[in-house]
């Protein structure tokens, strides 16, 4: 089984043919197959050098492969699971514009073929163009099937993108062919996908930052998506939020629900402070509670219980239209994690299981 813990380790887990939920670091991913216990039981490392990578593209200097990972299922239906992987400082189109590789896998974890998602290849620039210091790829999930076509679906976020500000943010919907390929996309930001009804994007939001999918949580048929806004200003610079957006079949917005310190419900439970960048990261749960809602994970890195950006991560129990009914903070103050350890000034606590 994969370790889903709560610190960032450079691995991604092979089990059963399945790729789970990883943690990466800039330029690799590592491939390991775990026993029940979570220690390794083998290894494959995936980069320039290993794993069969460069017999289909090349990896430079900078790109930041294995930025961030998902988990695609067995999108090719060869009865072995596939893997995402961005790159979001790949030049293809611009500087650090960024990238996608579907990596089409070996039971041993190799890569049998490969697909790379950019400006240059995947078919992406007959939906959308990236522009240089977007970095499309900075976070990736698998949503499920969006457009119901029998092929899961993407979401990829670009937090640097400039729709209706610098760095204001954005994120894409790619929908998928079984080769990897995009068969559409749509944009999501301050000017596509129907988002700027509902609310407005500020320059340097960092919208993007990170996405997750947990699931048709309005129970209309069609799955939806939570998206991180690092440096949303809502009480205080850097406090930060994050958006669920319930999409149509199409990619686009059929409403949204913004969670920060002025929106939903958020401040019933806590109050974020400047710089906490709360939503750097966000999980979809499951159901915690048992109230038949899924729930979701947020981080935020920089806050600072019990020293200075110390972190912590929120977990929210959600209502159907995507506010708060209770939240609880894991930090050094919170949620009983002080009973095991305790976190340290500017180490830097928070969640990111892609």
């Amino acid at each position: 089984m994969g370790l889903n813990g709560l610190v960032p380790v450079a691995f991604a887990a092979i089990v059963n043919k399945e790729p789970s939920k990883a943690f990466v670091e800039n330029r690799r991913t590592t491939s390991a197959q775990c026993y029940s216990d979570g220690t390794a039981k083998s290894v494959q490392k995936l980069s320039y050098l290993y794993g069969s990578v460069s017999a289909f593209y090349t990896l430079e200097s900078g790109d930041t492969f294995g930025m961030s990972v998902a988990s695609l299922g067995d999108l090719n239906g060869d009865g072995v699971g596939d893997l995402a992987v961005a790159a979001h400082s790949d030049d293809d189109g611009g500087a650090i514009t960024g990238s996608v590789y579907v990596l089409f896998l070996e039971t041993d974890a190799t890569v049998r073929n490969a697909q790379k998602l950019s400006m240059l290849y995947g078919n992406l620039d007959s939906f959308c163009i990236l522009d240089a210091g977007d970095r499309f790829g900075v976070a990736i999930v698998a949503l499920g099937d969006v457009n119901d076509d029998g092929v899961v679906d993407l979401a990829v976020g670009a937090h640097l993108d400039d729709d209706g500000g610098s760095d204001a943010g954005a994120a894409y919907v790619l929908f998928l062919e079984t080769d990897g390929t995009a068969k559409f996309a749509q944009k999501l930001s301050a000017l596509y996908g129907n988002f700027n009804t509902f609310y407005t994007l500020d320059s340097s939001d960092d919208f993007g930052r990170s996405v997750a999918g947990p699931g048709d949580l309005d129970g209309d048929g069609v799955v939806d998506m939570a998206v991180g806004a690092v440096s949303d200003a809502d009480g205080g610079s850097g406090a930060g939020a994050v958006y669920l957006l319930f999409l149509k079949t199409d990619g686009t917005c059929k409403s949204a629900q913004k969670l920060s310190n002025h929106y939903g419900n958020f401040n019933m439970f806590y109050a974020l402070d400047a710089s906490d960048n709360f939503g750097v990261s966000v999980a979809s749960l499951g159901d915690v509670n048992e109230d038949s809602v899924v729930d979701l994970a947020v981080s935020a890195y920089d806050d600072d219980d019990g020293g200075t950006d110390t972190g912590a991560v929120y977990i929210l129990f959600l209502e159907t239209d995507g506010t708060i009914k209770g939240a609880q903070k894991v930090s050094n103050l919170y949620g009983s994690f002080n009973a095991y350890y305790t976190l340290t000034a500017a180490r830097v606590f928070y969640l990111d299981l892609g």
